[in-house]
């Protein structure tokens, strides 16, 4: 069996989503690994699955220690089917507490197919790069980098490590590079 889900990065503009397909017995933290493969994200940060946001009474990640009100449920132990029982539930999986990546999760639907990876089927923008301070962070960076002569802009080329009239375009996603990454997680 696998499991189909759409995950919309939140307040993205362009908007940013992936859909992907995944073993249906994956756990929640194999399907935040094959997330991190999907948006290219470099697992860098703590993340968690939510119901609403990072107070809830409840959270599924990886138990951190951190003082907190919300009972952590450790992902790696946990199959997606405990929160994803039918089409159209939904979930949120937060990612870089600090950054605060927000993304709605939709399951879609179980098929009975079977595979070993994850694997995506569609997808449109290009994932902010990590530490770039949010959404309003990265917002500012698409802004700077349409503007040609300015010191920021050289900045961000050099961090995103751009090479001579190479672009950045938010509006860019290669399903072909997504599962190139997705192919390393098995």
């Amino acid at each position: 069996m696998i499991s189909h889900f759409y995950i919309e990065l939140e307040d993205s503009s362009p908007l940013v989503w992936r859909r992907i397909v995944v073993p249906a017995e994956y756990t929640l933290y194999k399907l935040h690994m094959a997330f991190q493969g999907a948006f290219g994200w470099e697992n860098s940060h703590l993340f968690q699955f939510c119901e609403k946001d990072l107070t809830d009474a409840t959270g599924y990640g990886v138990p951190y220690g951190l003082d907190t009100d919300t009972e952590i449920i450790d992902a790696r132990r946990t199959k997606i089917s405990r929160i994803f029982k039918k089409p159209g539930d939904q979930y949120y999986y937060i990612y870089d507490f600090g950054d605060y990546w927000r993304h709605r999760v939709t399951f879609e639907k179980k098929e009975a197919k079977e595979m070993s990876s994850p694997w995506c089927i569609g997808g449109a923008g290009a994932c902010p790069p990590e530490d770039v301070g949010g959404m309003h962070g990265y917002q500012e960076m698409v802004k700077m980098l349409k503007i040609s002569g300015d010191k920021e802009l050289k900045e961000y080329r050099e961090w995103l490590g751009l090479v001579k009239g190479e672009k950045w375009d938010a509006d860019f996603c290669s399903i072909r590079e997504v599962n190139k990454r997705l192919c390393l997680l098995e």
